[in-house]
């Protein structure tokens, strides 16, 4: 193992609207239950973009973003048991009590004394170093690159969370994604079959359709810029609906279009983000009760993941179940550009910066 430095190169934000700035910064300390990661590998999303641009996110300045790493564990505090030097891991988002009901039982995503997310209100992986506690991170099974298993953390396994856990895909069912062609939505597509769903896919604008279309798992793509997007899905299902609609993007309309989408007993499972202090419009939406209760509707939250479903979701990479769909990577200094891509919606599938 090669020796540790003391400084590292890291993008550090120094106050809330300020630019990223690459900076030599001290290599961050290890608690007793942290271990010290080499980062090879950080996915760069749209929930980072949000973060950076939500008043009151970020705890305190200056700030490290980042939190879908992966990297090599280069050092351990002395109370770490589970983890050994030279094991690659990637890491879970949210950092959690480990102590509520809810740790306990499986829910840590709905922990009740939770203690921020990684990247927000703790340092994360726009670095070349990053300290994580022990608990949040989960070893990399051999033949998963480090970029695929960084994506793997949140991209690929909030899919797997939002199909079989929220929506309860099974064969012969029919589901609506709608973002389809973004970094979870390309992976949501590909989840939503593995279960045997009949996916119908939607998005806006030819390059972003043709992209859906050429990773080959959608049975129906659909542009949601041209007419009525439910309209459209009943016209897909025979006027039946489907039988669950999953929610990427998350803004009034979309959402809207969602429950006219449902088939009697169908579920709205929303994962998108859609801030009105970013995008200017309310997300909030219009629900009739009494079509709900005489149509069975059910409206679910799909929130992160847990650690058990990012081992899961490593082993379908690794078996080949579900690929990375990874189509940029750049070095560290240019995931400013990387962002202002997010920002304008330029970018299809997952990009992320990878070290040299």
């Amino acid at each position: 193992m090669a020796s540790i430095p003391s400084t590292m190169q890291a993008l550090v934000l120094d106050a809330f609207g300020a630019p990223l700035v690459l900076k030599d910064v001290p290599l961050p300390a290890i608690g007793t239950n942290d271990v010290l990661v080499k980062v090879g590998a950080c996915g760069v999303g749209l929930t980072v973009v949000n973060l950076l641009a939500t008043p009151g996110r970020v705890d305190r300045y200056p700030r490290i973003p980042g939190h879908e790493i992966a990297g090599t564990v280069v050092a351990v505090g002395s109370g770490v048991r589970t983890i050994k030097v030279g094991t690659r891991v990637t890491n879970h988002f949210y950092i959690t009590c480990g102590n509520c009901r809810n740790c306990r039982s499986g829910r840590e995503t709905l922990c009740l004394a939770p203690r921020g997310n990684v990247g927000q209100n703790r340092d994360g992986g726009y670095a070349e170093y990053v300290s994580l506690p022990e608990r949040n991170v989960v070893a990399i099974p051999d033949g998963v690159s480090d970029i695929d298993a960084a994506v793997a953390s949140d991209a690929i396994a909030t899919p797997f969370h939002a199909c079989v856990k929220e929506a309860r895909l099974r064969a012969g069912d029919s589901v609506l994604v709608i973002g389809a062609a973004g970094g979870v939505g390309i992976h949501m597509i590909q989840m939503a079959r593995l279960c045997g769903a009949r996916v119908l896919a939607a998005d806006v604008g030819a390059e972003k359709l043709a992209f859906i279309r050429s990773i080959g798992a959608a049975d129906v793509v659909i542009d949601a810029s041209t007419g009525d997007l439910a309209a459209q899905v009943m016209a897909h299902t025979g006027g039946e609906g489907v039988d669950a609609v999953i929610d990427i993007v998350a803004a009034r309309g979309t959402l809207a279009a969602s429950l006219a989408s449902l088939a009697m007993g169908g579920r709205l499972v929303i994962i998108g983000s859609h801030p009105a202090t970013i995008y200017g419009e309310d997300p909030s939406f219009p629900v009739d009760p009494i079509r709900f209760l005489h149509r069975g509707l059910e409206i679910h939250a799909s929130r992160y993941v847990t650690l058990a479903e990012i081992e899961r979701t490593l082993e379908l990479v690794r078996d080949g179940k579900v690929n990375a769909v990874v189509t940029k990577t750049v070095p560290l200094e240019a995931v400013p550009d990387l962002h202002e891509e997010i920002r304008r919606g330029a970018t299809v599938g997952r990009v992320g910066w990878v070290s040299a």
